[in-house]
């Protein structure tokens, strides 16, 4: 009597183990996927220079994609004048969407440098104009151009050396085996006959 397809029994080992791989490399990449950090889905970091013109700076950042970068941010300003006055380096402060700096810039031409260290490399350089009826001013700076990628390795060569070990190993085996063959085949043609033969009188 013929057993139909759904009385078997067990699946056999090999499916149940490519069951498992399968599925340990679903979780895997779901993993990898889930857990992508968030500022590389946004690419660059775009900082814009803001000045009220009456000495008030402020830097605002903002992903290349167009959101605001809302992660912690390490940023710091460097102000300086041609005759030689400095303010900073200074940490900024958030302050909503804005990174503040503490203190005020007095009366003169500066040139601003705003540096961004994390959540992405970002620089912006401009020169505010500080004066008690000044205008307010705003630079907006580009992401730093990506680092070229590096050539890709040559692919390696492949060998198949191993190939020739291989046939040479079959080789060997094959003449032994014929060797073995033909030396019992001789032995067995020189065993003597079980026959007892009786010796010849003079």
């Amino acid at each position: 009597m013929n057993r139909s397809s759904t009385d078997r029994g067990p699946a056999p080992l090999w499916r149940r183990a490519a069951a498992c791989v399968a599925a340990a490399l679903a979780l895997a990449s779901g993993t990898v996927l889930g857990t992508a950090k968030p500022a590389a889905a946004h690419d660059g970091v775009i900082l814009t220079l803001h000045g009220d013109g009456r000495g008030s700076v402020w830097v605002t950042a903002t992903w290349q994609d167009g959101h605001p970068v809302t992660e912690a941010v390490g940023i710091t300003l460097l102000a300086t004048t041609a005759d030689g006055r400095r303010e900073g380096p200074a940490g900024l402060r958030r302050n909503g969407d804005a990174l503040t700096f503490a203190g005020t810039l007095a009366t003169g031409d500066w040139t601003v440098v705003a540096e961004m260290g994390t959540p992405a490399i970002g620089r912006c350089q401009g020169v505010l104009h500080v004066a008690p009826g000044g205008a307010p001013q705003d630079i907006v700076c580009a992401p730093p151009p990506a680092a070229a990628a590096p050539p890709p390795a040559p692919a390696p060569r492949t060998s198949y050396t191993w190939v020739w070990y291989v046939l040479g190993v079959a080789a060997l085996a094959g003449v032994a085996a014929w060797l073995f063959h033909r030396r019992s085949a001789a032995t067995a043609k020189r065993r003597p006959s079980s026959r007892r033969t009786t010796p010849r009188r003079k």
